[in-house]
């Protein structure tokens, strides 16, 4: 008996659905067929390899999403769930406790989780940051003897682990603070490679189940993540983040030459503090008009200062309201600058929605004329209504995204009974034709009850305006409103293709929504 079948290439821009038989052989063959390449079947989510065709079976009933493989590609896994922080002010219904912290490219200590962009960044910004690890090598010679015995030994590390991931990440801290998401893979793909046994996960047999040496790249994640925190400070107005320091304590040598050392890494640091500091300063003066700078220099210096930027919206103790981030950031609410920081963030370009919606929009309308729901299938085929379409097919309110109005800004009260979410949203303010005068619409963000930006827009940049949104969930580390949770987060996953990795240690799962699989395989089905 044939089964349904859904599987793409190793760098998931290929996907396929087709009846096969529960085979291997029948399923590669097939593959073959439809333009694949590659010999092995590996589930997507996690690139454990299918052994037998007792578990392709159950993978094809279950909807399991699977990969192929060739001898030459290599598994990578995809990014974690979207932001969802332990800040409540979006109000949202889920447990922060089943995902990862969106902060930085971080992942809390239970969840052994990173980031990986599916579609690498052509961007100048991400080619430039990735440019100063070119050349890195790990020292190995700098790895304590007994962790070099047990990976000779081909031994697990356990809790040397961190040891290893603590001193890869001090050397790279070397060149710079910021480490883009790819500098981890490929240093700890570096290593694994040479210590393979050591490094990557193994069942119960003993026998290697995983390509990516995952556990490897979240502690170096982490790492990093938690030397570029903050230090403790009054008010959210100002940061003193030692960006190049480690804390790793060095033992000085003979005449106490590395004290010298140490104090003048801390005097470097220190000087780099300020110059970050007074960067912000003459940036946030630029905005006001106390002060002129160039265009392409504030761009530049928002670049620089983008560890300041983390350790402030990453700043626990006093999480910053839209007021204290608007005071700080102002530049952040600009386009360009808000696509520069979500880049260098999650290293994956946010103009990639805007092309994927247009490539995938007949695809989804031929789905939704298909779908039982009556709202769904009455839509007409506009921009808007994409996202509607979604949006009813989860039984969410599209309203929660965007709303179409007639008249704006709104008064607080009428805003807070429409749309009672300090989540960011859209309105889409319609401006009827007067005398002398052309209809006109614009959009205005809100978040947190407040308009952050203002601009023209129409059908046509509706695509824009959710990557927009979506760079404002991951930036300020928000958490999606309960009332339209599924539609985002589809959303990223089919449009961005940023999907999470399933959480070890949570309650429920995130990454296996049957809906979005469900979904994603009858879009695939869908003759666009």
């Amino acid at each position: 008996e044939k089964v349904l079948i859904t599987i793409c290439s190793a760098d998931r821009k290929n996907k396929k659905t087709f009846m096969s038989l529960p085979s291997r052989k029948d399923v590669v063959e097939k593959a073959h067929k439809f333009g694949l390449s590659g010999s092995t079947i590996v589930l997507e989510s996690n690139g454990c390899e299918i052994c037998e065709d007792e578990v392709l079976l159950f993978a094809a009933k279950e909807k399991i999403l699977l990969m192929l493989l060739a001898e030459t590609d290599e598994y990578v896994i995809l990014p974690p769930p979207s932001p969802l922080n332990r800040s409540e002010r979006a109000g949202s219904s889920l447990d922060p406790s089943f995902v990862s912290n969106a902060n930085d490219s971080t992942v809390s200590n239970d969840e052994t989780l990173s980031l990986a962009s599916v579609t690498p960044s052509n961007s100048k910004t991400s080619t430039a940051a990735s440019a100063q690890f070119k050349e890195f090598a790990i020292p190995w010679t700098k790895v304590p003897n007994d962790i070099m015995k047990l990976l000779r030994g081909k031994t697990s590390l356990g809790k040397r682990l961190n040891t290893l991931a603590n001193l890869l990440v001090d050397a790279l801290r070397e060149r710079s603070a910021h480490i883009p998401i790819r500098v981890f893979r490929e240093v700890a793909q570096q290593a694994a490679q040479k210590y393979p046994d050591s490094l990557l996960e193994k069942d119960r047999e003993g026998q290697q189940i995983a390509t990516s040496p995952q556990a490897l790249i979240s502690k170096m994640i982490n790492r990093n993540n938690a030397l570029n925190r903050p230090q403790k400070r009054a008010s959210s107005g100002s940061s003193d983040i030692h960006i190049n320091t480690s804390n790793k304590k060095r033992k000085s040598g003979a005449g106490g030459g590395g004290g010298g050392l140490a104090a003048n890494g801390n005097a470097k640091s220190a000087a780099l503090n300020r110059d970050l500091e007074e960067k912000k300063e003459l940036l946030i003066a630029s905005y006001r008009g106390s002060a002129k700078v160039e265009l392409a220099t504030v761009a530049e210096y928002m670049k620089e200062c983008f560890p300041l930027q983390r350790a402030f919206f990453n700043n626990s103790e006093k999480i910053p309201d839209i007021t204290a981030i608007k005071a700080n950031w102002p530049y952040i609410f600009n386009k360009e600058h808000l696509y520069q920081h979500f880049e260098l963030l999650m290293s994956i370009d946010p103009r990639l929605l805007e092309k994927r919606f247009a490539s995938e929009r007949e695809r989804i309308f031929k789905f939704f004329k298909t779908s039982k729901n009556k709202k769904v299938n009455a839509l007409e085929e506009t921009n808007a209504n994409v996202v509607r379409g979604l949006a009813y097919h989860f039984n969410e309110d599209p309203d929660y995204i965007f709303k179409q109005l007639e008249n704006g800004p709104l008064p607080k009260d009428v805003l807070q009974h429409m749309n009672p979410t300090n989540a960011p949203w859209v309105a889409l303010v319609n401006t009827p034709a007067a005398a002398g005068t052309e209809a006109s619409s614009e959009a205005m963000v809100y978040i947190e009850g407040q308009i952050m930006s203002t601009f023209a827009a129409t059908d046509a940049d509706l695509p824009d305006i959710i990557a927009q949104l979506l760079c404002y969930y991951y930036t300020f580390n928000m958490m999606y409103p309960k009332e339209a949770n599924q539609t985002l987060e589809f959303i990223v996953i089919y449009f961005v293709q940023h999907a999470p990795e399933q959480a070890r240690t949570s309650k429920k799962s995130i990454t296996s929504n049957s809906k979005f699989n469900q979904l994603i395989a009858k879009l695939a089905n869908a003759n666009g």
